[in-house]
C-alpha cells in the first residue's frame, strides 16, 4: 500500500508545498491530505510559513485572501504579528 510523503513526520517541506499548491488552486483534490498538512505536529509552522510567504508573493496573498479552503482571519488572529502587515500592505504594489 502506498503511503504519501505527507504522512512522514520529517517531510515538512512536502506538506508546505502541497498546502500552498492547494491554496493557489483553491480546490481540494483530497481533503484528508490537505488537512494532514496542518495536523502532523508542525501545523503551526506550516501556517506561519505560508503567511510569511504570502507577504512576499502577491499571487499567494491574493489566493489566501480569497480562499474557500482556509479562514485567513482565523490565521491572522492567531498570529497578530502578520495581521497588521496583511491589512496595510498592498499585494499588487499599487
Amino acid at each position: 500500500m502506498y503511503l504519501p510523503k505527507i504522512y512522514e513526520p520529517e517531510e515538512f517541506g512536502y506538506r508546505l508545498r502541497y498546502a500552498i499548491r492547494t491554496i493557489l488552486r483553491d480546490r481540494i483534490v483530497d481533503e484528508g491530505l490537505f488537512n494532514t498538512c496542518f495536523e502532523m505536529g508542525d501545523g503551526e509552522r506550516i501556517i506561519v510559513t505560508i503567511l510569511r510567504r504570502g507577504l512576499k508573493n502577491p499571487r499567494l496573498r491574493i489566493a489566501l485572501e480569497g480562499s474557500h479552503l482556509i479562514n485567513l482571519n482565523t490565521w491572522l488572529s492567531r498570529y497578530p504579528e502578520f495581521a497588521m502587515k496583511y491589512q496595510t500592505d498592498d499585494p499588487l504594489g499599487e
